[in-house]
């Protein structure tokens, strides 16, 4: 009986050195778990430290670029009123480099005005007006403006008939007379010509 008395002791004693150990190794456990926990609350403030940062920095930069963005469209604003400027000087240049070219055929047609006060020469003054007239003329194509051609036969995109006439003389639609003068200005028509067209008998009845 003395014996299991000495075992049962030791198994006793057995179970509370085992009960110690797992108390001690739970105690690890949670020391371990927070160590952990302030790690991770360092690495988080960390991150967030760093986000801050690159917060800062966007904010820099979205001030720059908005600081750029105003300069930029104060500068188109003005590039704006500069050009606006500059076209409508261009425009008083053209407008007085018309008005010199202008000024040396006036002077000229009233030089003519005055000649034929006292002149007896028809001839000399029938001269006079035709240079007038070629000088204009000339004036004219240096500004790009061109007379329309009639002697190709009709082209409505350029001609406008005021009257037909039935002829056997002339081929159909050929230009029997000009009645005024058309223009074009570099290639494109300003003003038809306004003209007299030849149609033959038989176009004449079928119209009427």
């Amino acid at each position: 009986m003395g014996e299991k008395k000495e075992e049962i002791e030791v198994k006793v004693e057995g179970g509370q050195e085992e009960q110690a150990e797992v108390k001690e190794e739970k105690q690890e456990e949670k020391t371990i778990t927070v160590e952990e926990c302030l790690q991770e609350k360092e690495k988080l403030e960390k991150q967030v430290e760093e986000l801050k940062q690159k917060l800062q920095k966007t904010e820099e930069v979205a001030r720059k670029l908005s600081a750029v963005y105003q300069t930029v469209q104060q500068e188109f604003e003005d590039y704006k009123v500069r050009m606006r400027k500059e076209k409508e000087e261009a425009k008083d240049e053209g407008a007085l480099r018309l008005a010199k070219g202008f000024m040396e055929i006036v002077d000229n047609f009233e030089k003519a005005i005055e000649s034929a006060k006292t002149t007896t020469d028809i001839n000399a003054l029938m001269k006079g007006i035709q240079m007038i007239h070629y000088q204009l003329y000339r004036f004219l194509q240096e500004q790009g403006i061109e007379k329309i051609d009639t002697t190709a036969g009709f082209n409505p995109l350029e001609h406008e008939a005021v009257e037909k006439v039935v002829s056997e003389e002339h081929q159909p639609n050929q230009i029997i007379k000009v009645v005024q003068t058309g223009y074009k200005f570099k290639g494109k028509t300003i003003r038809p010509a306004k003209v007299i067209v030849a149609v033959p008998p038989e176009k004449e009845e079928e119209a009427t």
